[in-house]
């Protein structure tokens, strides 16, 4: 059943936070990216963290189906509850980026429980994608109240990207940077009250796209780089088309996506699967 995709109301704030992944080479729109938590498969503890509500960790439980496990919490500090390695790397890090690097490992290590994998240091690449154990999938997003985790173990999926947002109306002035002209052609078609909402779904679909496409291609990419189509009733995005070429990206026109909504919140996650 499709989801009600009305106005939420709310303010619109496109400020992101950053969990400190490669940033997307997208030089307009002016504020700190949600950067590629990048769902690619890794090489080859502590607790912490109080799960937030069940229902954000049971609607992306619900979206992703039972190849994934996911975790969820609201971000805080929680030094105690992680390895040397991770705090070696936020030795100079801000409060706000302490809480939210730490939440999301102690998230990810819930996660991978599930899966049977053994607490273990998850420091990011040196290229701050996420560093995850051998055979695993992932990614991670995390927005003012809520930090997600979703891991796989299934070998038929290649890469994913997670993102969550607030659910709030993106600002007309943005919409050029992240929409192209032919998602904007079909913002165009719908009621003009429900166009600055839609295109936050845009940016939150995107956004999952760019960390799945990352875990594949490595490669930083601009919102204009992707054109995604919506579809509202069956609460999906597909890839239109990709401004790249090679057989790398053609691949990716394979990506599936999913949208849902959850109190305040936009959950969309993009698959590419074998």
């Amino acid at each position: 059943m499709p989801l009600n995709w009305c106005d939420p109301g709310h303010g619109a704030d496109i400020s992101r936070r950053s969990e400190s992944e490669p940033r997307q080479a997208c030089t307009a729109a002016h504020r700190s990216r949600n950067h590629p938590e990048a769902g690619g498969r890794g090489s080859a503890g502590p607790r912490g963290a109080a799960e937030t509500g069940s229902r954000p960790t049971a609607v992306l439980a619900s979206l992703l189906g039972s190849g994934f496990a996911v975790a969820t919490a609201a971000p805080k500090r929680v030094d105690d509850a992680l390895f040397p390695e991770e705090l070696r790397y936020l030795a100079h890090a801000v409060d706000r980026r302490r809480a939210e690097f730490g939440t999301a490992r102690v998230c990810a290590r819930r996660a991978l429980a599930e899966l049977g994998i053994a607490p273990c240091p998850l420091v990011p690449y040196p290229d701050r994608s996420p560093r995850w154990p051998a055979g695993v999938v992932g990614s991670i997003s995390h927005t003012e109240n809520c930090c997600a985790v979703a891991v796989t173990t299934d070998p038929s999926i290649l890469s994913f990207g997670l993102d969550i947002e607030q659910y709030r109306s993106l600002p007309l002035g943005l919409e050029p940077l992240i929409c192209t002209a032919a998602e904007r052609a079909w913002l165009d078609t719908q009621p003009s009250d429900r166009r600055a909402w839609l295109a936050r779904l845009f940016f939150s679909a995107k956004e999952a796209f760019y960390k799945c496409q990352f875990g594949t291609t490595g490669s930083l990419i601009d919102f204009q780089d992707v054109a995604l189509a919506l579809d509202l009733d069956e609460d999906s995005f597909a890839v239109a088309t990709i401004a790249r070429h090679g057989s790398q990206w053609q691949r990716l026109h394979a990506v599936s996506g999913r949208l849902r909504r959850t109190g305040g919140l936009i959950v969309a996650a993009a698959t590419l699967s074998d």
